[in-house]
């Protein structure tokens, strides 16, 4: 602006701002009076999608949006021929014109990539809302009460009593994340957050207790924190079998979620369309690739495998059949049955790929690893989850035409302050890879040693902490009529423009230094004495400090110096 000579507050460019999207992508109302010619193309060029659309009477009587479902025919048959019995549940909040929260559902196909499923817009997340989208997701995937099926979740509003009284028989998992980050908010320390992975991550319900054990001795109030917190729901060492999934972190939908994080912040229509086609090209260029890699295991899961592969190397194998070993560590021993596809560390069960006991077994009978991987992760199934399409869509104006009442924008309720964009992290959380955040320290005063504050707002700082009166000693420096010269101090000019050192501003009156024959030089302005002390360097005899004395030092006739010249110091 500075450049035509106007002058604007950053309000009026806010709402410039504000005035320019509505030109060019539309008014909220015009978008969510769109959602019916939306859902009803979705339905004519994808036959079989589930499209839903609810609305709710205002106090004025007008009709306001509540809820839009959707879920298209190709993601359907997709997960259900070509993923895994595991469903990922999260939300977040929307960030631009359209307020409300997105509520998603994610699979995990073979290649252990994200697989969105169904998404929802509701006005907020309650367990009405949660109880409304399951109950579309449970006909739409045919899940019926939840057989053989595990549902992955953090700690959202109503979400898990929604889940309970929908799919009884449906293993829960909880985010072992959001638990530990509550965990390190009641009891602070590194040991807390290290045995709570160690419990998670145990394969055995006796590893787990041996760690609880320690956590117990260490703090009871945490042992008891845990276990109110249902380790069934959080630990490796209850999950059922047979999923082929032994993850305990929803980090699926969290990145699902930072995916579409431009998309939320669109109005309904245009993020609506976004989400749309993202999934497409997920499909083409998944498609593309199972159709490179022939018939094998996906490339994701060789990797893992190959991991597993150099893990072996410390088992001993001892056998006692032909499908039966023993295979010893240098603390513990296992059972593995190659025939039952077991091993008695239950890794091999949870994740269907196998264990470092399982590999140890195999390669002593020289045989392939990938035969006896699940055929959850072959390629043939990962091209069955992408053997589907979305059609695309045509531009607005082409939409059918309804006769419903168009939608207007949902009620919301004007928050305090300005609306948040961002999510709100924890404390144990990283801010950045650079460097060690400083999130959650105390800040210790180096002035009081007292905390709370630092020394920028220390109550003390106005109180001098040395005398007015402090002279400086110069040892093995020059001292005369004409100044001082001196090898340890470190007066210079240039210091008074050093914005470090505007944290004291004293004044030094120095002694035997004849001002008035000073040049442009009336007061002396120093950094703070223990700066000086820590920074302070012994000059080498040679160099003299200039300090425009304008004065001429008369050299001594002997060898090894001016030989009487005269010596200028400028």
């Amino acid at each position: 602006m500075a450049k035509f000579g106007i002058q604007v507050s950053m309000g009026q460019c806010r709402r410039e701002n504000k005035y320019a999207l509505k030109l060019v992508e539309g008014s909220p109302v015009e978008h969510y009076g769109k959602l019916w010619s939306y859902g009803h193309e979705i339905l004519r060029i994808n036959s079989g999608s589930t499209v839903k659309l609810d609305m709710e009477d205002g106090p004025d009587g007008k009709k306001y949006f509540s809820k839009f479902y959707c879920c298209f025919q190709g993601v359907k048959q997709g997960w259900i021929e070509g993923c895994r019995r595991i469903i990922s549940l999260d939300g977040c909040f929307l960030k631009g014109v359209c307020k409300g929260e997105l509520v998603c559902a994610s699979g995990r196909d073979a290649n252990d990539k994200i697989y969105p499923i169904a998404w929802a817009l509701v006005n907020v997340e309650n367990k009405q809302n949660w109880k409304c989208f399951l109950e579309l997701l449970i006909d739409d995937l045919n899940l019926n009460l939840g057989n053989g099926f595990s549902s992955m979740s953090g700690q959202h509003k109503g979400l898990i009593e929604a889940v309970k009284e929908l799919l009884p028989y449906v293993e829960h998992r909880r985010c072992a994340r959001h638990i530990c980050q509550n965990l390190q908010k009641r009891f602070t320390g590194v040991i807390y957050h290290t045995l709570f992975w160690r419990a998670s991550k145990a394969t055995t319900e006796h590893d787990f207790k041996v760690v609880m054990k320690e956590i117990e001795t260490l703090n009871p109030d945490a042992h008891q924190y845990l276990m109110e917190k249902d380790p069934k729901t959080w630990s490796r060492a209850f999950f059922q079998t047979g999923r082929c999934c032994d993850v305990v972190e929803n980090r699926f939908s969290e990145s699902f979620n930072a995916l579409i994080v431009d998309a939320r912040k669109k109005p309904i229509i245009t993020m609506l369309g976004d989400l749309r086609l993202y999934m497409m090209d997920i499909i083409y260029n998944m498609k593309l690739n199972g159709q490179q890699w022939g018939n094998h295991i996906c490339p994701d899961i060789r990797d893992k495998v190959n991991l597993l592969k150099k893990a072996q190397r410390y088992y001993q194998v001892l056998p006692s059949g032909l499908n039966q070993f023993e295979v010893r560590g240098a603390i513990d021993a296992y059972e593995v049955d190659l025939e039952r596809k077991t091993c008695s560390c239950r890794l091999w069960q949870l994740n269907g790929y196998g264990c470092a006991h399982f590999v140890a077994s195999i390669s002593f009978l020289n045989r392939d690893v990938e035969a006896y991987v699940d055929n959850m992760f072959s390629t043939t199934t990962f091209r069955k989850a992408y053997n589907y399409r979305i059609a695309p869509m045509n531009s607005s104006d082409m939409w059918p035409e309804t006769n419903y009442t168009p939608p207007l924008p949902p009620m919301s309720r004007r928050m305090p302050g300005r609306p948040a964009t961002k999510r709100k992290k924890s404390t144990t959380e990283n801010t950045g890879t650079h460097r060690v955040s400083n999130a959650g320290k105390k800040t210790r005063c180096s002035i009081c040693k007292e905390i709370g504050h630092n020394k920028a707002t220390c109550p003390q700082r106005s109180v001098g902490r040395f005398s007015h009166s402090m002279q400086f000693t110069t040892p093995r420096s020059y001292e005369g009529d004409e100044g001082v010269v001196g090898e340890e101090a470190d007066v210079v000019e240039g210091a008074v423009q050093d914005e470090e050192a505007k944290e004291f501003d004293l004044v030094i009156q120095v002694d035997n230094v004849n001002v008035q024959e000073v040049d442009k030089v009336q007061q002396v302005r120093v950094r703070p004495i223990l700066e000086i002390l820590k920074r302070i360097r012994r000059r080498k005899p040679e160099r003299i400090l200039k300090l425009k004395l304008g004065k001429t030092i008369g050299g001594v006739d002997d060898p090894g110096n001016s030989k009487g010249k005269a010596l200028v110091i400028d």
